[in-house]
């Protein structure tokens, strides 16, 4: 509903106050007490009344409800002097007395230019995997690449005003791309028990960076993103000049705990703003606030993909990753985030080479809610500082080694079958290192792609007479020329040693980073290898 009065207006379904064709910046609860008057304009409004529709049925003092009052009127123009369109019924409550006319809440003013209204940018969509991923492009300045969290709708959230603000605020120092994840949004929709791995959600990244045209950009991983942007980070330095993590973490406090009772919660009660409402208290005190994240949630997801994404981002730890960040590092945190505490920033910037914590004022957990200035200004400076150094040739990769047992130990890999091997590893995005009598080096740039190689590689060549032993590690190497080096090499060299014939060893570094792939994996009896606990790989 769009109520014109005087010189404002009040658009229930942007979520906006203007006042002179200007939009007026108002927290949610002043919103919904001008909402609520203007609905009941024909009768003086009870305070009992409004703190219902308002807060709920939290407690709210009569000085908190005059102090949003007063903010009311400032933002039409009024005081409680004249009283010119809100009255004061003394000893009742209160009245909405000015000229009212009603409208569509989607028909514009009249006299609003496009300049006045902010317009949301189009949805471009680029195709990855046999999916299509939904982003939008906007502003000017440096490339940034915002990651959001958990589930989102590129166009949805728009329509909050404060949304809107934080977006536009990032645009006006960057050229931002900003996406739905795959399974999420308007991006590609999840299969019924699919859950989308978190190097194929990289994928998804580059993909949109290469279709905006960012050859390299800051990476703004924000929540259940974070971890995404760690890993992007960490393999591919080459796209990320710098990193940004605001309120993540590197291994999620529910890992191993799939019991929680939050998973349920979450599909049970999923559209109806209950999930996000936890997540952004700010915006969620008010019924209009609820709303509008219920909204959020239904456009988002379905809720069987929300429980998915729950269960999948516990079931993550990037930990070892964060010392092959070798790119600038902002950490980003909330003091009081009633979700994720402030020690998940503090192990961030323990684990990561020379990052930054700038801690931060407020519990909200989401990105968008509560006073969002501070973060916009401490990114702001991080990203338009001095320049990056360029990227190192030190980069995280999966490594794969595999040998061939024959009786007498270990046999290079006969010349025949070197072609089988090539196109398997390129079937699964990877790069065949070098091929040498101690065995073959591939990597790949998710752990989940090179364990499937691995198997592949056994189950292609065991007809051919050739049983394999094979070894997966994640970790840093270094590229040396045509050569690569480094521990993760050496890794998965003495996993593949350690195999029995016929099997893949992997080490507890990729079980973390999997899920999602669907693999199953059994503890190994033995002596660790590099003092990594050993695990196999079950076809």
């Amino acid at each position: 509903m769009l109520y014109r009065f005087g010189e404002c207006e009040l658009d229930t379904e942007a979520f906006e106050v203007r006042s002179a064709g200007r939009i007026a910046d108002v927290e949610p609860q002043v919103f919904e007490i001008l909402a609520c008057l203007l609905a009941n304009r024909t009768r003086v409004v009870p305070k009992e009344e409004l703190r219902e529709a308002v807060w709920g049925n939290r407690f709210v003092s009569d000085s908190a409800l005059t102090t949003r009052i007063k903010q009311a009127r400032k933002a039409i123009g009024d005081d409680g002097r004249t009283q010119q369109f809100i009255k004061t019924v003394y000893g009742r409550g209160y009245r909405f007395v000015g000229e009212v006319s009603v409208a569509s809440a989607t028909s514009l003013p009249e006299a609003a230019s496009d300049s006045e209204i902010h317009s949301v940018p189009p949805t471009r969509y680029v195709v990855n995997d046999d999916a299509s991923i939904a982003y939008q492009c906007f502003g000017d300045g440096p490339n940034l690449v915002l990651i959001e969290g958990f589930a989102t709708n590129v166009e949805v959230q728009w329509e909050h005003p404060a949304i809107a603000r934080f977006l536009l605020g990032l645009g006006t120092f960057c050229r931002v791309a900003v996406m739905d994840k795959r399974g999420t949004g308007l991006s590609e929709r999840l299969g019924r028990g699919e859950a989308p791995p978190l190097d194929q959600r990289a994928d998804d990244v580059r993909a949109v960076m290469d279709a905006a045209g960012m050859d390299r950009a800051t990476v703004f991983g924000s929540s259940e993103g974070g971890s995404l942007s760690i890993l992007l980070a960490a393999t591919h330095p080459e796209r990320v000049e710098r990193l940004v993590l605001h309120g993540t973490w590197a291994r999620h406090p529910w890992l191993g705990r799939p019991d929680r009772p939050e998973f349920a919660a979450v599909e049970r009660y999923w559209g109806s703003g209950r999930t996000y409402a936890w997540l952004a208290s700010s915006i969620g005190a008010t019924a209009g606030g609820r709303r509008f994240l219920g909204r959020l949630e239904r456009q988002g997801a379905t809720p069987g993909t929300a429980r998915r994404l729950a269960e999948l981002m516990s079931g993550i730890d990037v930990t070892p990753l964060l010392p092959s960040i070798h790119v600038p590092v902002l950490v980003v945190h909330r003091s009081e985030d009633a979700i994720y505490g402030i020690g998940h920033a503090h192990d961030l910037v323990r684990g990561i080479p020379d990052a930054e914590l700038v801690e931060l004022p407020g519990s909200d957990h989401f990105l968008f809610s509560g006073d969002t200035g501070p973060i916009l200004a401490a990114v702001q400076r991080f990203v338009t500082g001095s320049a990056p150094p360029p990227a190192r040739d030190r980069f995280l990769a999966t490594v794969l080694f595999v040998v061939v047992a024959d009786a007498g130990g270990f046999a290079p890999i006969p010349d025949g079958h070197i072609g089988t091997v090539r196109r398997i590893v390129q079937d699964h995005q990877g790069e065949l290192i070098s091929v040498t009598a101690d065995g073959l080096l591939c990597t790949f740039d998710g752990p989940g792609r090179g364990v499937r190689a691995a198997c592949r590689l056994r189950d292609a060549l065991a007809p051919l007479g050739a049983t394999v032993r094979a070894g997966v590690h994640t970790a840093e190497v270094e590229r040396r020329g045509d050569r690569l080096a480094g521990m993760a090499v050496s890794v998965a060299g003495g996993l593949a040693r350690a195999a029995d014939p016929g099997t893949v060893l992997v080490s507890r570094t990729v079980i973390d980073l999997v899920a999602g792939w669907g693999l199953a994996f059994a503890a190994r009896s033995g002596p660790p290898v590099a003092g990594l606990p050993v695990f196999e790989a079950v076809a």
